[in-house]
């Protein structure tokens, strides 16, 4: 499987969310696109006013995200003479490994969410554009962001792939370490590495999306959409929202 479409997967499994792609592309309530496999491609924005016509509305608190998959991190305070040399005093090395050339490390401490209000307005508002011929039914709409102050993303190509990052020698090996990181300060090595993503920010990594189902009577439903691996079928958890809407849940 190519590295985009596993890594949207091996996210998507892991939150229910799709992986933005690349990690560091922009990603606001609004973008519309087709959905390829695991990852959404970007075709194109809602205006302005339709966008305003959904509302926003923002999380209460942040919430942290602390993905390792086929990957492991600890703290090397014992070094090697050959790393003492490439390591100041009182410092130790911060060793992030992959087991696989299928690893993930995905470090976001502080992410806050924002969705639109209303699913049943969108709803209308696509339909409306269906009927208007300005619409394609393929087509998904960004309904919810993961905007993250600050994160840390790594994507390994082989299965002995590993990261060190010089960092204090008592410093506690957490998920807001890892995505504090500084690539042009601390790093010290790195090798079968394809994706580096390294304590940048602000970033959106993750989001939600909606799109118009087809149904055999009346107008097609707003729903959420499943990310999918190529060739699967949908697979959906259907809630009521409404006389005319149905929200269903990938």
């Amino acid at each position: 499987m190519p590295t985009d479409q596993q890594y949207g997967s091996s996210i998507r499994r892991e939150t229910s969310l799709f992986a933005n792609w690349p990690p560091n592309a922009p990603r606001e309530i609004g973008d519309y696109g087709r959905v390829n496999g695991a990852l959404f491609e970007f075709f194109g924005r809602l205006d302005p006013e339709e966008i305003e016509a959904l509302g926003k509305r923002e999380g209460p608190s942040s919430a942290g995200y602390d993905v390792m998959i086929k990957s492991s991190r600890s703290l090397n305070s014992r070094l090697s003479a050959e790393a003492k040399a490439n390591v100041g005093e009182g410092k130790a090395l911060l060793e992030v490994k992959f087991s696989s050339e299928e690893g993930v490390v995905l470090a976001a401490p502080a992410i806050k969410i924002t969705e639109i209000t209303s699913m049943a307005a969108l709803g209308r508002l696509l339909n409306e554009r269906r009927r208007e011929g300005n619409w394609i039914m393929d087509h998904a709409v960004v309904v919810q962001v993961s905007a993250a102050e600050s994160a840390t993303i790594l994507l390994s190509n082989q299965a002995d792939a590993g990261m060190e990052f010089e960092v204090a020698a008592d410093a506690p090996v957490n998920v807001q370490l890892v995505a504090k990181l500084d690539a042009g300060v601390s790093l010290v090595s790195s090798h079968g590495v394809g994706i580096k993503i390294v304590g940048e920010g602000p970033l959106t990594p993750l989001f939600k999306l909606a799109y118009l189902k087809r149904r055999i009577v009346g107008d097609p439903r707003i729903v959420y959409r499943e990310a999918l691996a190529p060739g699967t079928d949908d697979q959906f958890e259907v809630h009521d929202v409404d006389d005319e809407h149905v929200l269903v849940v990938g």
